[in-house]
C-alpha cells in the first residue's frame, strides 16, 4: 500500500492527500464488551437528526438532578463510559451520552474529528452540565465546545487522557501513508479548510488556556499511555487556570476507562461535599 502511495503522490499529491483525509474522516467501529452493551441497552434510548445523521442520545437516572456529560473519543462510543455510570448515578447525577456522528449505534457516514463539538453545541446549550468528563479526543470537542461558548459555565471537567497538539495526529498519518512533505502539506490544508484553524493553533494547551467558563479541570492519565504519551497531558495541564493532574500506572488507553482508580476519582471529585 505504503508503495502504491509513493508513486500516486508523485504525480498527485492532492490525491493521495484527498485519500488520507478520507480516511481520517471515517472512523473504524470498535466491539462493545457485553457489560457495556448492558449498561447502554439500561438507558432511555433517543435518536436525534443532525445535518445527515442520526445521532443516538443515552440517560441515566432522574431529572431534576445535576447533570454529567460523556464525551467520548475519536472510534470511541458512549459505552465506553459504562463502568462510571453507577458511581454518577449514585452521587445524584443525571448522565447524558452520545454517540458522535459515523460512531456506535449513530448512522454512519462522512465526518471529522471536530463535527462532534458542533453537535454537542446544538444540545449542551439547552441543559448546561454541572460535570463533563471527556476521553481522549473527545476532551479536544470539549474544550472546542467551551471556548467558542464563554457563557456555558462548568463547575467540573474531568479528562480522562487528553491529546496535544493535532500536528501529531497528521504526523502519524503520514507515516501511515508514507507520504511526503508536499503530500503532508497538502493534508495540512484539507484540515485547515475544514477546522478555519491555524494546524499551529489546534493545540490543548492554547485552546484550554483560553478557557473563562471552568471552574476546575482534572486530567488522569496513565504514565503508560501508549496511544497519547503523559508528556503531551502534562503540557495541557499546565494551561489551566486550576487544574489538577492525578498519573495512574500500568493502564493502557482505554484499560483506563474500566479502572478502579478512575472510579475512586470520579466519585471523589462528583460527591456532594466536593462539587
Amino acid at each position: 500500500m505504503k508503495l502504491i502511495i509513493k508513486i500516486i503522490q508523485i504525480f498527485s499529491s492532492k490525491l493521495v492527500s484527498k485519500i488520507a483525509y478520507k480516511f481520517m474522516s471515517n472512523p473504524r467501529t470498535r466491539k462493545l464488551r457485553k457489560s457495556e452493551e448492558k449498561v447502554l441497552n439500561e438507558s432511555s434510548i433517543n435518536n436525534i437528526k443532525y445535518l445527515n445523521f442520526e445521532i443516538t442520545k443515552y440517560e441515566w437516572g432522574i431529572e431534576n438532578t445535576k447533570i454529567a456529560l460523556l464525551v467520548h473519543g475519536w472510534e470511541g462510543q458512549a459505552g465506553n463510559f459504562a463502568s462510571v455510570i453507577n458511581v454518577l448515578t449514585k452521587n445524584n447525577y443525571k448522565v447524558i451520552a452520545y454517540d458522535a456522528p459515523s460512531h456506535g449505534r449513530s448512522s454512519k457516514g462522512s465526518t471529522n474529528m471536530f463535527q462532534f463539538s458542533d453537535f454537542l453545541e446544538t444540545e449542551v446549550l439547552n441543559f448546561e452540565p454541572h460535570l463533563i468528563i471527556s476521553h481522549s479526543f473527545g476532551s479536544v470537542n470539549t474544550a472546542t465546545l467551551l471556548r467558542k461558548n464563554p457563557s456555558l459555565k462548568i463547575p467540573l471537567w474531568i479528562l480522562v487522557t487528553t491529546p496535544h497538539r493535532f500536528i501529531m495526529r497528521v504526523n502519524e498519518m503520514s507515516n501511515h501513508f508514507g507520504l511526503n512533505s508536499k503530500t503532508k502539506n497538502e493534508l495540512i490544508k484539507r484540515i485547515q479548510n475544514d477546522t478555519q484553524e491555524n494546524i499551529n493553533q489546534l493545540d490543548m494547551a492554547i485552546y484550554c488556556s483560553e478557557l473563562i467558563n471552568l471552574k476546575k479541570a482534572v486530567i488522569v492519565h496513565s504514565k503508560e499511555d501508549k496511544v497519547l504519551p503523559i508528556e503531551g497531558a502534562r503540557n495541557v495541564s499546565k494551561s489551566f487556570n486550576n487544574c489538577s493532574m492525578i498519573e495512574l500506572n500500568n493502564l493502557g488507553h482505554y484499560a483506563i476507562l474500566w479502572s478502579k482508580e478512575l472510579k475512586e476519582i470520579i466519585d471523589k471529585n462528583t460527591t456532594a461535599k466536593n462539587v
